[in-house]
């Protein structure tokens, strides 16, 4: 298929499924688990952390968190744009209970307690067997001196994606009603420039040291989330934004690279800026226009040679959800032990990648997949029969 006839395909008002999307979905998924793996040597605190950092491992995960869970909240928004298609709004709630609440609640109960109990261990905050630990469980919310993480650690993807359905959905439907006189606007570009402003306000307006401007949301404040959200549907609402990013991928990469040479400069000579200063507003606006532009170039690139399915993409699409519930809990399992021993920090790695996939994976196929009360628990729904 040539470039204009997959332009002619894309339709604002159509539900159809965007295969790029599920591409890059199930790409940026294992990345994330990737990039989970390399925090146990990073330089940030994190549940278990190996003796020794690595300064790799810290330029790596510092990359990822500069447009990965930006990229999931955009593709969530624009999920809910074609959700909302064919959906009405009662239809579309009761989904999105199934799909992200309950697997929340069973994360927050069954996935969690083993991860704080570790971290409790490793930070030398508690002394003793998991059962032992299990009762102080309960005992004060995590991230506030306590220990029941209300937010399943890992999972407040799945926290904010369900607040921020519920709360935005009278928007969502007022701009679905009003997208039919956008479809034939101006230039797009305007458009990309406006969102790159919007994200950029949060981080301009809430200090990092306060409850709302604080990064430790992925390494972003909940507000530009939320923006991130709305942008991702309302972009999937126009066609000519969903153009641009095809059309100017190319110009898109170069932009990407520089913004991100420069950010990365900042990062490794530790340039810091105070809050409300002129050069920290810059700073904000090149961390907006990196993660922007990393999201429009890889729109483009997969929209232009990954908008298709076939097996595996079958296969990955309904894996995601469960990978993504699942692969921490195991990861810091695994990882707890892995970095007591005497291997290198390459070694470590490799180690608690492989081991870590092939039971996440494992899990997967023969326990998750199969069993129809468990695949609830997961959020996938029954299986269709063949």
């Amino acid at each position: 298929m040539n470039q204009v006839q997959t332009l002619k395909n894309i339709n604002p008002g159509n539900a159809d499924r965007q295969y790029y999307l599920d591409w890059l979905r199930v790409i940026t998924i294992c990345l994330v688990f990737l990039f989970h793996c390399g925090r146990f040597f990073d330089f940030d605190d994190w549940h278990v952390k190996n003796a020794a950092v690595s300064s790799t491992a810290n330029l790596f995960t510092f990359f990822m968190v500069q447009w990965m869970m930006p990229l999931f909240f955009f593709i969530s928004g624009a999920s809910t744009w074609f959700a909302l298609q064919s959906k009405t709004s009662g239809k579309f709630l009761k989904d999105r209970m199934q799909r992200i609440l309950v697997p929340l609640i069973f994360g927050i109960f069954i996935l969690s307690p083993h991860q704080v109990y570790f971290e409790r261990l490793s930070h030398h905050q508690f002394a003793g067997t998991f059962f032992e630990f299990l009762p102080h469980y309960f005992s004060g919310l995590y991230a506030f001196g306590g220990n029941f993480a209300w937010m399943g650690l890992h999972l407040w993807y799945l926290l904010l994606l369900f607040i921020f359905s519920v709360i935005t959905l009278p928007l969502l439907l007022l701009l679905k009603r009003k997208s039919a006189s956008r479809t034939k606007s101006g230039s797009s570009f305007i458009y990309l420039f406006m969102f790159m402003i919007l994200l950029a306000l949060p981080g301009c307006l809430f200090s990092p040291d306060s409850i709302i401007g604080a990064r430790v949301w992925g390494g972003w404040n909940m507000i530009e989330h939320l923006v991130l959200f709305i942008l991702g549907y309302f972009a999937f609402s126009i066609i000519n934004i969903q153009n641009t990013w095809l059309k100017y991928r190319n110009l898109l990469l170069v932009i990407t690279v520089l913004s991100t040479a420069v950010n990365i400069y900042l990062f490794i000579n530790n340039i810091k800026f105070d809050f409300g200063t002129f050069p920290y507003f810059l700073k904000i606006a090149l961390r907006s226009l990196v993660c922007f532009s990393w999201i429009c170039t890889l729109l483009g690139f997969a929209k232009n040679k990954l908008n298709y399915t076939n097996k595996f993409l079958k296969y990955g699409n309904e894996a995601v959800l469960p990978f993504y519930i699942i692969h921490q809990p195991v990861i810091v399992l695994i990882g707890y032990f892995v970095v007591q021993s005497q291997l290198s920090i390459g070694l470590k790695y490799v180690v608690i990648v492989v081991v870590s996939l092939s039971i996440v994976m494992f899990c997967y196929e023969f326990l998750i997949r199969r069993v129809e009360p468990i695949r609830y628990l997961f959020g996938i729904g029954r299986a269709k029969k063949k």
